[in-house]
């Protein structure tokens, strides 16, 4: 965790990942994204909407680095991020697509895969539930993750 917290401080230093600018409020930001995560233990295949900084599909994946995760985020810079820190962190298993989330057209490949689907601060929550639905497999579930 701490090799992906010097990554994601180095990289914030280019392009604002998230707003702690120093190694203490990044990890802070590392664990409270883990939280629902700890409470749920989500299932796999799992998809991470507006993965961004990579929060919380990174810090998932390096406890569960055979798990199946997919990180789905719109922004260029922040895609070159994910996958930098997924080679460097050796998460193989990681995938990153470079895309929205649209309820009216989610990405090729999204739809139907996925047991559990996580986010922060992407949307409302009905509108977050109508980008997750159509990416859930039948039965599959999802952590919303706290608005602040």
């Amino acid at each position: 965790m701490e090799r992906y917290c010097s990554i994601l401080l180095e990289w914030n230093r280019a392009i604002r990942l998230v707003g702690p600018k120093d190694a203490a409020g990044i990890r802070e930001q590392i664990v409270d994204s883990l939280l629902p995560y700890l409470l749920m233990k989500p299932s796999f295949p799992l998809l991470d909407i507006g993965s961004g900084a990579g929060l919380p599909a990174i810090p998932i994946a390096i406890l569960n680095p055979k798990a199946d995760i997919v990180c789905l985020e719109p922004r260029a810079k922040r895609t070159s991020f994910l996958r930098h820190a997924v080679r460097a962190l050796g998460l193989s298993a990681v995938s990153i697509v470079e895309g929205r989330a649209s309820a009216l057209d989610p990405p090729e490949g999204l739809i139907g895969k996925f047991s559990t689907v996580t986010a922060r601060a992407v949307s409302e929550i009905e509108t977050l539930l109508a980008l997750a639905r159509p990416c859930l497999a039948p039965g599959g579930g999802g952590d919303p993750g706290p608005r602040w």
